[in-house]
């Protein structure tokens, strides 16, 4: 991970707009209005690619398929997989970039322990969820260690990390589109 110079660090939920806007001496106008032009383009395409993903579940469930058998085939068949973006020892700090990268944004927390807990605006599947309020959603028990009443999406990504982090990342979501989602990260060795 690159540091941009004087930041206070990774582990952090700022945005680089924002990060760049605190900066001091400031970056030059020109720079940040770039910076602030690229990522409302990225924020575009992230947006529409949630709202792709968030489809194609729904078109698969629309013909009857199970939904934890949809998520189950997404995971299996992603060419990318989260082990390439957040690796077997659960490092918090690449757990920031991930979200970062996803546009959520929130506060973290490290407590005595080690525990480090992300309580975030989520910036894929929540942000889909307060645009999108009647996305279709799970029923209790529909996919494992998912909560009924949350989207589709969010299942995916839950279920992701649960498959990912075994127990030391867990992801507690919010009951509706305006709370916050929860990441916890317990210390520990690998969880892979």
């Amino acid at each position: 991970m690159i540091p941009v110079p004087g930041d206070r660090g990774t582990l952090h939920l700022d945005s680089l707009p924002e990060r760049l806007r605190r900066r001091d001496p400031p970056v030059p106008a020109d720079v940040l209005e770039l910076v602030e032009t690229e990522h409302a383009r990225w924020r575009q395409l992230h947006d529409r690619l949630v709202g792709l993903i968030a489809a194609l579940i729904d078109v698969a469930a629309a013909d009857g398929r199970p939904v934890r058998e949809i998520i189950e085939q997404l995971l299996a068949g992603t060419r990318v997989s989260l082990d390439t973006l957040v690796d077997a020892r659960i490092d918090p700090e690449e757990i920031a970039a991930l979200l970062r990268a996803h546009g959520s944004t929130g506060s973290v927390t490290v407590d005595e322990a080690g525990t480090t807990t992300f309580r975030h605006e989520c910036g894929s599947g929540q942000r889909y969820w307060r645009d999108h309020p009647d996305t279709p959603t799970v029923a209790e028990g529909e996919v494992p260690g998912v909560p009924g009443g949350r989207p589709r999406y969010c299942a995916r990504c839950i279920s992701t990390i649960a498959a990912h982090g075994r127990g030391q990342w867990t992801v507690d979501p919010p009951e509706d589109p305006l709370g916050h989602c929860t990441w916890t990260v317990v210390p520990g060795g690998d969880a892979g």
